[in-house]
């Protein structure tokens, strides 16, 4: 990965930046630096890189809760768009890069505000991709952008902050710090925080579940078991009880069978005694109804003659309505309407000659017209443009005369100022000097103020460090016999370690747990054989009484099948009945009666006296057929129930013979399941399966089991504690080490701090000689003895206020030039408006007279002031109206001579039609009059207006009546039927009684089988439930111990890794872990730093996380870290941080650097061997970037990328080469 160039727009301090790496000077050179004050933006470069490419930066990642008002957007502190520059509405970041494919491409974010306001909300940031060879937009998403660009780099953001970003002063803390320190700050610096997780998620895991195990030891104490005896005892009593339970439901059964034929009487001689009261009580009902039946019955009848009825009153109503129109039609008289119409019309054509001669008379008056009007409108626009160009011209001379008076009082207002200003310039000649090195004196004095913060707080840490080394000597000589204590602690835990080891080398754990589970098998197996027999015993019983069932319902069947044959044989002979009975009263038969005359032969049997005519016949037809229908019905009704007796025997049967079949599986099963507990046992031991006492065996083996148990608790606690005292002792030591390497570094410090505090003070004198060459005033120099920075504030806001003085007077006399140059102008422009408003007003006046002439002339022609338009256009709709009006008279007294013509032809044909309908209501009354005399014979009663009333009798009405006569007339046919039947099936059930037992004695014997089958199955329930909480609880315990075997064995296996790895902090795993990191790391430490300084390698001490550094110089002699100078610090720093940029970056290739800290704290010897192997370092081809405000590294760096403060809070960012 390679940088080519950086943009940055309105981020923060930057407003406008580019970098461009493949243009000189930074194309030619490896190093370069990055200088500029404190906050001028140096490191915005750095999060403009990480913003392009990653969308967050390194510095702001750290308060991701707290939130800050931007312009009113409430954002949180790690946003980026915080970078946004105050009083911007859009900020860039862009950076275009070699990828790892070798290809170019263009990284960009970007972040605005809503419609380009400053005060529009906050947009979300937006991040784009493109390849720069074509221009190809590849990804516009954020989500898109951000895995291309990893793939891109072969790097995530935190790879590329400790590969690309170097961290050199966390390595210089990294060198100093203990074994525990330096794993923490290697975990932070490596990104390797997950070890220490792993640690601590092994040591709760290891707790969990240790507490897990003895909850369920603690809960398998609480389950007991029956013993043997009782356990016999009540499986004796429960088939004793079942025996009696089944033969008491089997007397009941049959007990139940007669008190359900006693039911059955009781119920058929109920149904019976209803049946009857049906048929009497329709048979009221029919009688009741018989009179409206007989009225509804003439209503049908009369239905037939209710059109002629309704064409009669339409008839007769169309000819009253002829009647009105005839009248009306002969009172009409059109002559006098058609007299006064041709006079009208004749008026109307004399007012259309006068119009057409007044528009020919006014042809000429109206050309004159138009051209006066003409001149007229001509004159007034130019009248207007003069009055506007005066109007004009006014304004503006007014506007030069205000200006002029504006311009001389704004003159005389700046040379009172610009006197002033001269006298207070030459009042302080000193100052006005001093103003003019004041840049430089700026420089000297903050310098001098800076040397005087270092020199306080040199002195200040001298004092504390001293206060330090007195406190770390004391608690050194502390420490020593607390190791004596540690030592023998620990003597005395490994003695107790080894005694219980020995001890658990004599219990075989998996034996004893093998025996165990055995034993229990053979108990388990032992119970299942006695179940399997008691069930198999119960469940032949069961087989018995199904067989049983199965062949009384076969019985039952073949009762049923003899029964459904009587029952079908019935139908058919009742059906046979009726086709006959129907046959006979069918339409044909009854249309050949219709034809038999008195004293005339039939033409079938020849008779001349025929008895069964139509008229008397027809009901006895209907009546057999009706009887005929209900007794098929019944039989029907009966054949029915028999097959639904059969069906549901035949169910029963195939019902009865699955559980049969299911019950012989089941007995094969349980042979089959005897058969394997059998080979179980076989497989035993037999001392396991025989013996007398397995209840006391297994005790034994559970206090074995126990004892071991307790023994591993033992072992664990003593392992425990030996881990303890060694952390303890370690810690002890490693205090006891790091006081003596602090006392021996704050010497050092002590040391050089006093050697520091010489050079600042030589430092101050120069910078106050240098001073008080420019500015020798004796005042300010005492106010600066007794207080420096008031003084030279006091000096600073003199300074700039005689700058701003100066500058003020430079601008007052270029203004007061100015001015007086515009003051002539205007006086020039003010006379030459004066001529032309004079001209302006001669012309207006003589545009004025010739209108006056114009409209005296035009008076002459036409006084009104109208257009000749409008005159000759109202001359034009008076011809129009004439002609209107003509026209619409020659209409009407057309449209009344039609109206004349029309009324005659209506008169006519109303009169035609009046004699048609007299012809058709005598027609239909002819029908009439036929109609009733036919029916006048049928009901001698019937009159005109009973006619008349029936027809108005709702058609609904006696429809429903006759429907409901006719429905009970049937109901009552089925209510004679239904109780013949009934009546039938009494007699036949009371032929066959099922038992000659009363009712009561039944009911007696029946509650008394009840309350003893009760009480019998209250105790079997209560024996049941005993029973399966005995087997529950072995089901449940073998179970639970199977449990616990494996929960054993994963506690050993978590215990194991806990003893290793685990411990609450997670300090084990994260130092082992680490340790490995430091080797792998100090490996591409050693290979950068072979090529920044061939004297030193480094190297871990034994398997510990303590560094030392090998001299080569010195035949490979080894010693510690803290014995190098700040130079060989720093070198060392410096090759740890490129360690870990390779070590981050794997196998990708990084071929651009940026280095931010630690180099505003180095000596001045120092700083030299850093810039020494910043050569070295870009002799690598790498391209290195510095970023610093220390002035030798800013000299020995040819090419800066300087970021200077600018007016206004911004930074500008350029580009030099010395």
């Amino acid at each position: 990965m390679k940088l080519l160039g950086i943009q940055v727009q309105n981020l923060a301090s930057l407003a406008d930046a580019e970098i461009d790496f493949t243009q000189p000077p930074l194309k030619d050179t490896g190093l370069f630096a990055i200088t500029g004050d404190t906050g001028a933006g140096k490191s915005t470069l750095l999060d403009a890189i990480c913003l392009a490419l990653y969308g967050k930066t390194a510095r702001l990642k750290a308060d991701a809760k707290n939130k800050v008002l931007l312009n009113g957007d409430e954002l949180k502190l790690n946003d980026p768009r915080n970078l946004l520059r105050r009083g911007c509405v859009c900020a860039l970041a862009e950076v275009t890069f070699c990828g790892q494919d070798g290809e170019q491409y263009r990284a960009s974010w970007r972040v605005s505000r809503a419609r380009n306001k400053l005060n529009g909300r906050v947009k979300e940031a937006e991040h784009q991709v493109v390849r720069v060879s074509d221009d190809t937009i590849l990804a516009t998403k954020t989500t898109e952008a951000k895995q291309l660009l990893e793939q891109l780099l072969g790097l995530n953001f935190e790879q590329f902050s400790r590969a690309v970003l170097l961290a050199q002063h966390e390595f210089a803390a990294f060198l100093k710090a203990n074994s525990d320190e330096r794993a923490q700050l290697l975990e932070t610096l490596t990104g390797t925080a997950k070890f220490s997780v792993i640690g601590k998620a092994i040591f709760e895991h290891h707790k969990a579940k240790q507490d897990a195990l003895e909850q369920r030891k603690q809960a398998l104490n609480h389950v007991t078991l029956l013993s043997d005896e009782v356990l016999a005892e009540h499986q004796a009593k429960a088939a004793g009880l079942t025996t009696s339970i089944a033969d008491a439901r089997q007397e009941e059964k049959n007990l139940e069978q007669g008190i359900s034929w006693y039911q059955t009487c009781e119920k058929l001689t109920q149904q019976c005694h209803q049946a009857e009261q049906e048929q009497v009580k329709y048979q009221q009902r029919l009688a009741e109804q018989q009179d409206d039946y007989n009225r509804a019955r003439r209503a049908q009848t009369v239905e037939v003659i209710a059109d002629n009825r309704i064409q009669a009153r339409e008839i007769a109503a169309r000819l009253t309505q002829l009647d009105v129109d005839i009248s009306t039609l002969q009172q009409q008289d059109y002559t006098p309407q058609i007299r006064a119409a041709q006079s009208a019309e004749q008026d109307a054509q004399a007012r259309l000659t006068q119009a057409k001669q007044q528009v020919q008379t006014a042809a000429p008056a109206l050309h004159a017209l138009r051209e006066l009007d003409q001149q007229r409108e001509a004159n007034k626009q130019l009248l207007a443009q003069s009055t506007a160009a005066l109007n004009e011209l006014q304004a503006q001379y007014d506007t030069l005369i205000q200006r002029g008076e504006k311009l001389s009082a704004q003159l005389k207002t700046d040379r009172q100022e610009m006197t002033q200003l001269q006298l207070c310039c030459e009042a302080e000649p000193e100052l006005t000097h001093l103003s003019a090195h004041w840049s430089q004196t700026s420089n000297t004095l903050t310098h001098w103020q800076s040397c005087q913060q270092q020199r306080l707080k040199l002195m200040a840490e001298q004092q504390q460090t001293q206060i330090s080394v007195d406190k770390d000597r004391a608690a050194q000589q502390g420490l020593t016999p607390k190791l004596a204590e540690l030592k023998q602690q620990l003597t005395d835990v490994q003695a107790s370690l080894s005694a219980t080891q020995s001890e658990l080398s004599g219990l075989d754990y998996e034996t004893l747990q093998f025996q165990r589970t055995q034993l229990l098998q053979a108990q388990q197996s032992q119970q299942q054989r006695k179940e399997l027999e008691q069930e198999q015993g119960e469940h032949r019983v069961h087989i018995d009484r199904l067989r049983h069932q199965h062949h009384s319902l076969q019985q039952q069947l073949k009762d049923t099948e003899q029964q459904d044959e009587l029952t079908r044989q019935r139908v058919l002979l009742t059906q046979e009945n009726l086709q006959q009975v129907r046959f006979r009263a069918s339409d044909s038969v009854s249309s050949l009666r219709a034809q038999l005359v008195a004293g005339q032969e039939c033409m079938v049997c020849g008779s001349t006296e025929h008895p069964y005519g139509v008229d008397h016949i027809d009901s006895h037809w209907q009546t057999l057929i009706a009887d005929f229908e209900s007794q098929y019905q019944a039989a029907e009704k009966a054949r029915e129930q028999t097959q639904q007796r059969y069906h549901d025997l035949v169910g029963q049967a195939e019902k009865c013979n699955g559980q049969l079949q299911a019950a012989l599986q089941h007995e094969a099963q349980l042979s089959r399941k005897l058969a394997q507990v059998a080979d179980i046992l076989a497989q035993l031991p037999a001392e396991l399966r025989d013996t007398d006492d397995p209840q006391t065996y297994l005790a034994r083996l559970d206090q074995k089991l126990h004892t071991y148990s307790q023994l591993s608790k033992k072992q664990q606690q003593l392992w425990q504690q030996q881990q303890i005292c060694q952390r303890e002792l370690q810690q002890q030591e490693e205090q006891l080490r790091l006081l003596q390497n602090q006392i021996e570094r704050a010497e050092q410090s002590l040391a050089y701090a006093q050697s520091r505090l010489t050079d600042i003070q030589t430092e101050q004198h120069d910078a106050l000689a240098e001073v008080k060459q420019l500015y020798p005033v004796s005042l300010w120099w005492q106010q600066f003895e007794q207080a420096p920075d008031d003084a030279i504030a006091t000096l600073a806001e003199q300074v700039q206020q005689r700058l701003r003085q100066q500058a003020l007077l430079a601008e007052l006399q270029q203004k007061v030039s100015n001015d007086e140059q515009q003051a002539k102008l205007l006086d020039q422009q003010r006379d030459d408006k004066q001529v032309q408003l004079e001209k302006a007003v001669r012309s207006g006046q003589q545009l004025a007279e010739q209108g006056d002439a114009l409209t005296r002339e035009r008076t002459a022609i036409q006084p009104l002031e109208i257009s000749a338009d409008n005159w000759h256009q109202s001359l034009l709709d008076a011809q129009q109206s004439a002609e209107a009006a003509l026209t619409q008279a020659t209409q009407h007294a057309a449209e009344l001579r039609q109206a004349q013509e029309s009324q005659a032809l209506t008169l006519a044909h109303k009169q035609q039609s009046q004699q048609q309908q007299h012809e058709a209501l005598e027609k239909i009354q002819a029908r009439y009059q036929t109609w009733f005399t036919e029916v006048k014979a049928q009901f001698e009663t019937l009159t005109e207006d009973e006619v008349e009333a029936l027809l108005q009798w709702d058609k609904t009405q006696w429809q429903t009546q006759l429907h409901t006569y006719e429905e009970l007339h049937k109901a009552f046919q089925s209510a004679q039927s239904k109780h013949a039947h009934l009546s039938e099936e009494l007699l036949l059930l009371r032929a066959h009684p099922a038992t000659e037992q009363s009712l009561e004695q039944l009911n007696a014997r029946l509650a008394q089988l009840q309350q003893e089958r009760d009480e019998s199955q209250a105790k079997l329930v209560s024996i049941n439930a005993v029973l399966k909480q005995h087997e529950d609880n072995k089901t449940y315990l073998a179970e639970q111990y199977e449990q616990l075997q494996a929960q054993q064995a994963e506690y050993e296996h978590w215990h194991l890794l806990n003893r290793l790895l685990g411990d609450a902090t997670g300090k084990t795993m994260r130092n082992l872990a680490q340790a490995q990191t430091l080797r792998i790391l100090l490996q591409y430490a050693n290979h950068h730093l072979c090529s920044l300084s061939n004297r030193y390698r480094l190297t871990v001490i034994g398997q510990s996380l303590e560094i030392a550094i090998i001299d080569r110089d010195m035949a490979d002699e080894q010693r510690s870290v803290n014995t190098l100078s700040g130079g060989e610090s720093f070198l060392v720093s410096l090759a740890l941080a490129l360690g870990l940029a390779s070590l981050s970056s794997n196998q990708v290739q990084i071929n651009s650097l940026f280095i931010d800290e630690g180099f505003g704290t180095l000596d001045p010897h120092t700083l030299s061997v850093a810039l020494d192997a910043l050569d070295a370092l870009q002799s690598q081809g790498r391209k290195v970037g510095v970023i610093s405000h220390v002035a030798e590294m800013t000299e020995r760096v040819a090419t800066q990328i300087k970021v200077q403060k600018q007016a206004g809070g911004y930074s500008s960012v350029t580009i030099s080469e010395r």
